[in-house]
């Protein structure tokens, strides 16, 4: 079938010519394409909505119409023209060129957190690696310009010691030993869910100012048929919720990323207030050649305790991080802390010291890519509480993880992690092992 077209065509720079001309349709959108590509936007969009007047279910040239409203700063009606496509496309290649065109309007409409929304849909339907990889370009670069972000994760964690029991009950006090029947493991699952949300304002070259909001809830579901009187699962449940102001800033080319933050928070243990918090934060980062790094972290912190008044106090602490690439994509990194907390509860007050470090695989492992990490944590309290000595703990922590990337819905992925950890200490009561499975997901952009 053919039909004719009055249209007025760019054939080379500084030069154009009106012509009567007979194409069919799928000349019709090849040179409205080629019309757009050549800065003719207003033909291009004429051609193709001759083109949707005579099939509204022209996938292509509602594409192409939507890119050349776009160009036109007529983002509403780019949109509208967008999301027609998208609920008419058949194939994934017409979808993810729906979707992102969407997403272009979106973004240069001001609408930066919906554009990226558009963009994960694009990832979901990319018909090509390239394809996926230009869209995960395309987000970072929204991301970076957006003032909103959202950060989520979600986990659930098997564990044989949901409760982190002690291997051993009894404690013994002054020649007398005391048994608790409910401190013994129990097998269940934890889940998790952390979610922050974060502005940008007053932003230049060298600095960003932010507030954030944090919201971390965890939930604990015994799998086990015999759980001794008295126990709950609702006593181990935890909240916390911070509010965070800061500035991001960097002295100069060459100098160190620097964030300097106080937050404020409020944590919930078992349905009831554990604590206020007040923290101060600065961390640097110094960015090496060959992409190599190392950052650190200074905080200083004070918890107001509403369950005793001894145990409210200071904690201060110092961490590092280095990170550096190996060859075939591999890379490894080492991480250490310092901390001291600070109260007149003998319970609490100890000094500890943290040392790290985690291997990840450039290569796939089982089409996923692989990590494993070990962390040892050696903590030593001021004053005798149960015996003449004071506590002494060391836990060991061995991990592995598998994102499996190649089974990611709108971006996100499912990662394994397998943890067992075993904490050693001269008071038998802190003695603890388990044995736990994390299932998750995790961004890949």
């Amino acid at each position: 079938m053919r039909f004719g077209f009055g249209i007025l065509l760019g054939i080379c720079v500084g030069f154009a010519a009106a012509a009567q001309t007979d194409l069919n349709p799928d000349q019709a959108r090849e040179a409205a394409a080629r019309l757009l590509v050549a800065g003719h936007a207003q033909t291009a969009s004429e051609l193709t909505l001759v083109l949707i007047e005579r099939d509204p279910s022209d996938v292509q040239s509602l594409i192409v119409h939507a890119h050349a409203l776009r160009t036109m700063k007529r983002y509403k009606a780019a949109q509208e023209t967008a999301r027609q496509a998208w609920q008419v496309a058949q194939k994934d290649a017409d979808k993810y060129g729906a979707a992102r065109v969407m997403a272009q309007s979106l973004s240069a409409d001001g609408h930066k957190t919906r554009a990226q929304f558009w963009l994960r849909r694009a990832a979901h339907v990319a018909p090509t690696d390239v394809a996926r990889t230009q869209v995960a370009q395309d987000y970072q670069f929204v991301r970076k310009i957006n003032p909103w972000s959202v950060n989520f994760s979600f986990g659930i964690t098997p564990s044989d010691n949901v409760n982190n029991a002690p291997r051993d009950n009894t404690l013994v006090l002054g020649g007398l030993i005391f048994t608790d029947p409910t401190a013994v493991p129990i097998s269940g699952f934890e889940t998790q869910v952390d979610t922050k949300l974060r502005y940008n304002f007053s932003e230049n070259q060298n600095r960003r100012n932010f507030v954030a909001l944090t919201w971390t809830e965890a939930h604990v579901t015994f799998t086990d048929d015999d759980v001794p009187a008295g126990l709950d699962a609702s006593n181990f449940a935890y909240r916390r919720v911070e509010t965070q102001i800061g500035r991001d800033f960097i002295a100069g080319p060459g100098k160190p990323r620097q964030t300097a933050s106080v937050s404020f928070g409020r944590l919930w243990s078992g349905g009831s207030t554990l604590a206020d918090e007040v923290r101060l934060s600065w961390r640097q980062v110094y960015a090496r050649t060959a992409n190599r790094s190392f950052a650190w972290t200074g905080e200083l912190g004070y918890s107001d305790r509403k369950d005793s008044d001894i145990r409210s106090g200071f904690t201060g602490a110092l961490h590092g991080q280095w990170l550096r690439p190996l060859e075939n994509g591999n890379r490894i990194g080492w991480n250490a802390s310092v901390a001291r907390t600070d109260t007149d509860s003998a319970a609490l007050t100890h000094t500890s010291l943290s040392l790290g470090a985690n291997y990840a695989f450039g290569e796939p492992m089982w089409g996923a890519k692989a990590q494993i990490a070990i962390n040892n944590q050696i903590r030593r309290y001021d004053d005798p509480l149960y015996g003449p000595d004071a506590r002494s703990d060391v836990k060991t922590a061995i991990s592995g993880s598998l994102l499996f990337v190649d089974f990611d819905t709108y971006g996100f992925a499912p990662k394994l992690t397998v943890e067992a950890s075993k904490t050693t200490s001269n008071v038998n009561r802190f003695e603890t092992q388990n044995l736990g499975l994390n299932i998750g997901f995790q961004s890949l952009f």
